[in-house]
């Protein structure tokens, strides 16, 4: 069945099409929602409260667009959301700016996803949001400003510090791996 097609019966309150909605985005969207939250638990609550609000929602989609990167932006929310009630992101001043760290595409396709999102995962808090809403996701970082609800000049500096944070770490754990300077 079709995305559209799918929709619709949601739409039209069948329960079979919900689940089966719910099961072909469930395990991606979990994905997503551990990249952001290290507890289980806590990827599992934004989870349901994001599916929550994709069925209460679901006639706004607008067929333009792929189902699955409507969801996923609605999925994202409850992750800030936990972020931002949990623990702010440190304000720094355009002072303690530096120039962007770069790490080569070659060196992240050579971990396995589970390694990376281990790594992903010690991250600080503030440092994996950025990271998600920047590199995986996309995001500008005028969004994430106002989806974090701080300083644009912040995002940039959690950005840069966490591309810091992954370079070292990939460093330490492959030694064999060239990263730049």
């Amino acid at each position: 069945m079709c995305e559209l097609e799918l929709v619709k019966k949601c739409l039209q309150g069948d329960q079979k099409s919900c689940k089966q909605l719910y099961d072909e985005f469930a395990p991606t969207m979990l994905g997503i929602c551990h990249r952001y939250l290290t507890r289980t638990a806590e990827a599992e609550d934004a989870l349901q409260d994001g599916f929550i609000k994709v069925f209460q929602n679901l006639n706004s989609w607008k067929q333009t667009g792929a189902l699955g990167a409507w969801i996923r932006r609605i999925i994202v929310n409850p992750c800030l959301t936990q972020l931002h009630t949990k623990s702010k992101l440190i304000e720094i001043g355009p002072e303690e700016l530096f120039p962007d760290v770069s790490i080569e595409p070659e060196v992240l396709y050579s971990l396995d996803y589970e390694a990376f999102e281990n790594i992903l995962k010690s991250m600080p808090a503030g440092y994996r949001a950025v990271f998600n809403l920047a590199v995986i996701e996309g995001y500008s970082y005028e969004e994430i400003s106002k989806l974090l609800q701080v300083k644009e000049v912040s995002c940039r500096s959690q950005l840069y510090k966490a591309k810091q944070f992954l370079a070292k770490r990939l460093q330490t754990l492959y030694p064999h791996l060239k990263l730049p300077a």
